[in-house]
């Protein structure tokens, strides 16, 4: 029995548990497929595995596949792109409920040796988190497996679940000059969390290959697109996958579909009424106070 090392670690941003095993260990990288090499399944599938989910040894030869999520329709897209993928039986996908504050939590579980192996040799270490050694974070060498030969609706498919899974929208009130309806809408953007310094950049290159201009903020730990222009080209190369939903992060938003609340943004340069008029925003105190000047 190989000796294994755990190495434990809870964040939002990716996996709860990393398994190395000694004897066998994971690659910490490999070579980007070719361009006409990689699947809409495959692309999506690695999109949500290098942001909430997690490819770990779980025995010598078995790997495991773990997503936790708020969402069930991120959970529901995980098991389909492993069925059209890999061809499992559906069974083979353990899903599990349990509540968290009062709000749902999903979990998907799915052990097979073949489906970890395939996706280790192609794209090596899905971890993100960093180790700490000696007091200090030390990043696993985890690059995206994407340049700019890959077919861009690939690496638009591959962003669209990242995005889905660990980004969102923000559309947000803010006090401004009285009088002036715009200045009533001071946050529009389109975000994604990720801690990897290398990574951060790796999804601003991507970004770019499809024409998208985005900033890292290395201080927030997000890759951030702003204007109605950038935010009009996400929108229509990238977007979020269809059905994923606001969660219990946001208080103005939750439940509302994440595509909805981008074209809403988008739409309110110049008509911010489209927005200060929806039911949520009757009891701000920051829109009272506008409507008595």
């Amino acid at each position: 029995m190989p000796r294994t090392i755990t190495d434990k670690a809870s964040s939002a941003d990716n996996q709860q548990e990393t398994l190395l095993l000694v004897e066998d260990p994971q690659r910490l990288y490999a070579e980007c497929p070719v361009r006409e090499d990689v699947s809409s399944q495959e692309a999506t599938l690695l999109g949500i595995l290098y942001t909430d989910g997690c490819l770990s040894k779980k025995t010598k030869n078995c790997w495991r596949f773990y997503l936790s999520n708020t969402s069930l329709e991120i959970i529901q897209i995980f098991k389909d792109c492993m069925i059209k993928l890999f061809g499992l039986d559906s069974r083979r996908i353990r899903i599990s409920e349990k509540q968290v504050n009062g709000k749902p939590f999903y979990k998907a579980v799915v052990d097979s040796t073949n489906c970890g192996k395939y996706l280790t040799a192609r794209y090596g270490c899905f971890r993100t988190l960093a180790f700490k050694k000696r007091g200090r974070k030390i990043y696993p060498p985890t690059k995206l497996p994407f340049t700019e030969v890959n077919n861009h609706e690939v690496i638009a498919c591959f962003l669209r679940a990242a995005f889905s899974c660990d980004g969102g929208v923000n559309l947000y009130l803010g006090l401004g000059k009285p009088g002036n309806y715009r200045f009533l809408i001071r946050i529009r953007n389109v975000y994604l969390s990720c801690h990897h310094p290398r990574l951060q950049r790796d999804y601003q290159r991507l970004l770019s290959y499809l024409g998208i201009i985005s900033k890292v903020l290395p201080t927030d730990n997000k890759i951030i697109i702003r204007s109605k222009a950038e935010l009009q080209r996400f929108r229509d190369k990238v977007g979020f996958l269809d059905g994923v939903r606001v969660t219990q992060h946001s208080a103005f938003w939750q439940g509302w579909e994440k595509n909805k609340v981008l074209d809403l943004a988008i739409s309110s340069y110049g008509y911010p009424k489209l927005v200060l008029d929806l039911p949520q925003f009757q009891d701000n105190d920051i829109v009272r106070s506008h409507r008595r000047l």
